[in-house]
């Protein structure tokens, strides 16, 4: 090979491996391309996000029509990030959403409403269970594609509770103002916070598209069918309630065709028996002025000249009459609190007087007489019988006042005198005729255990100890020991 071969060679090596190099960087120059993530994995990389989320929105024709929306969104789960790569292997859009379609649930644009949960104190039912405890209420998430959906049945909800005439003349000031006797509502709002926030949500959460399955969701905390009850012959609304654990307020506000307890009810009749679980907690605080009858009480005053068995009346009762004005706390349509503010008495009644022989104090209690427990005028702020699902076994009073006397409801000896949860401070008697009383939530005992008491005794006074919101007391009458065997009756059945 001459000189000149050579020179040619090497210029030909020397081209070759500039093309060469020109073509390798060329090659290797970044792109920008997206990065698409499910749930923090990479699935591909794609050229345009909008391109994407268009393809999406079109291929989820289904979705659309169930929830009536114009638009579906990309997963929460996924993740488009712009970066600069030397990645070449772009996806097409129908690729990527094949890889997510059923891995990841789509989203649409809605609402999403939390509803702050908080303690469940509401009535003491159960008294003298140690099994009882307070419990918490979690939040509640609620979905909806409008949020009238929620404003109207949130409405509707507090309507259950609230007469429409009444809360309408709250909010546009129109209550009739009270002459003698009646009542206003002085306010009403939701103890729960809740928030509203727009914003996209998957379509595999329950999403609420009407206002009848909210109502229901609301009232009930479940959107499943409530048990139903056929009417027998001979039915009445309390039976039905009472046999089934409800009371029957909360028996009228399941089956709203009901206006009062003595609807008449026909055989073959279907009723509904859902236990109501409202998610939140409508307060409602009434102004009220009524006259209530003061019923006389009873006094025993004992002559020893006489014989044992014998007695006499010294003086005939006359029942008087009494205006109170009170301040009333509803929760969810049941009385928490109450409070007399004002009282003038009417007609002052005069006590009856019944004259017994006996030479020692007994403590053998008078059946069919009974004392009233606290001082009077008074409220029954929860009755006997069935709340929430729960037997409430006595009665809670209240209006008298923090540390207004409580009263031995008849002559007996204390078994206990003592603090215990969820009681408080608490007294039971054992009158030594079967029937022993309890009394319970004091915020003091002026008793002690073996102690004789006689019918009116002052033996503690009202308060608010233990499992309790506020200021009553919870007297119960039973056959036997309390919460050890013994039967539970009405009190209001003993005067």
């Amino acid at each position: 090979m001459n000189k000149k071969d050579i020179i040619y060679t090497l210029l030909a090596m020397i081209i070759s491996s500039s093309i060469f190099f020109v073509g390798y960087t060329r090659a290797q120059e970044p792109i920008e391309l997206y990065r698409v993530y499910l749930k923090g994995e990479t699935i591909g990389y794609i050229n345009n996000k909008k391109l994407l989320e268009e393809y999406i929105d079109k291929e989820q024709v289904e979705l659309k029509e169930k929830y009536k929306v114009d638009k579906v969104y990309l997963p929460n789960d996924l993740d488009i990030i712009k970066e600069v790569t030397f990645n070449k292997n772009v996806s097409t859009e129908k690729e990527i959403y094949e890889k997510i379609k059923d891995k990841a649930p789509f989203t649409i644009n809605g609402y999403t409403i939390t509803i702050k949960g908080m303690e469940n104190v509401g009535n003491q039912e159960n008294v003298g269970n140690e099994e009882n405890e307070v419990e918490e209420i979690p939040d509640q998430i609620i979905y909806v594609l409008d949020k009238d959906i929620f404003t109207n049945s949130l409405k509707n909800t507090v309507l259950v509770f609230i007469s429409e005439q009444d809360y309408n003349n709250f909010i546009n000031k129109t209550q009739p103002e009270i002459k003698d006797v009646g009542s206003i509502i002085e306010d009403i709002y939701i103890k729960n916070q809740i928030t509203i926030t727009e914003g996209r949500i998957s379509t595999e959460e329950k999403i609420f598209t009407s206002v009848d399955e909210l109502n229901k969701y609301l009232l009930f905390g479940t959107t499943k069918e409530q048990k139903k009850y056929k009417v027998k012959e001979g039915d009445s609304i309390s039976d039905i309630a009472f046999k089934n654990k409800l009371s029957v307020e909360e028996f009228l506000i399941a089956n709203p065709d009901f206006t009062s307890e003595n609807n008449l009810l026909y055989e073959g009749q279907l009723v509904n028996l859902g236990l109501i679980n409202p998610l939140f907690k409508l307060v409602e605080e009434d102004h009220v002025v009524e006259i209530q009858n003061q019923k006389y009480e009873t006094k025993i005053e004992y002559d020893e000249t006489m014989l044992t068995g014998y007695e006499r009346v010294k003086q005939n009762g006359v029942n008087g009459t009494v205006k109170i004005t009170k301040k009333v706390q509803k929760v969810n349509g049941e009385i928490v609190s109450a409070v007399i503010t004002k009282k003038e008495v009417l007609k002052a009644s005069v006590p009856k007087i019944i004259v017994k022989g006996s030479k020692v104090l007994p403590d053998v209690g008078n059946v069919g007489l009974w004392a009233w427990p606290t001082a009077k005028p008074y409220c029954i702020t929860s009755p006997f019988g069935w709340r929430w699902g729960k037997m409430h076994n006595a009665l809670d009073i209240s209006c008298s006042g923090y540390g207004s006397p409580i009263y031995a409801a008849n002559n007996g000896t204390v078994e206990v005198a003592a603090s215990k949860w969820p009681n408080g401070n608490y007294i039971v008697i054992n009158h030594n005729n079967g029937y022993y009383t309890i009394y319970a939530h004091l915020a003091s005992i002026k008793v002690v255990a073996g102690q004789t008491v006689s019918m009116g005794d002052v033996i503690g006074t009202m308060g608010h100890s233990g499992y309790a919101t506020g200021t009553h007391l919870h007297f119960g009458i039973a056959v036997g020991f309390p919460d050890r065997g013994g039967t539970y009756y009405n009190p209001m059945s003993f005067y």
